[in-house]
């Protein structure tokens, strides 16, 4: 799925945001693994938190073992409170001012 550049999407992204996340889309963050093997570069392609496994979106995004313990769950854990929210909006749930 591609981001939509219509300006009447309700998209609050900016142009670098939008161009960040094309890049992520396309596989093409310049990642330790896509500047070793994409670029052709001498480098390490392992992550730089976890020098494990190597750095791909894949990895960063899903499976670090670093990034597990806090940021992944932190994360779920937005998305499910955002999920909440849309749901109260349209079945007309009133939420108190602390939501």
């Amino acid at each position: 799925m591609k981001v939509n550049n219509n300006n009447n999407n309700n998209n609050n992204n900016n142009a670098e945001t939008e161009s960040e996340i094309v890049a992520a889309q396309d596989q093409a963050l310049q990642t330790e693994y896509y500047a070793t093997k994409i670029l052709n570069r001498e480098t390490n392609s392992k992550c730089r938190l976890c020098q494990q496994f190597d750095e791909t979106i894949d990895h960063i995004i899903s499976a670090c073992p670093i990034l597990a313990k806090e940021q992944y769950i932190r994360r779920h854990d937005r998305v499910c409170a955002q999920l909440h929210f849309n749901i109260c909006k349209e079945t007309g749930v009133q939420l108190d001012k602390k939501h």
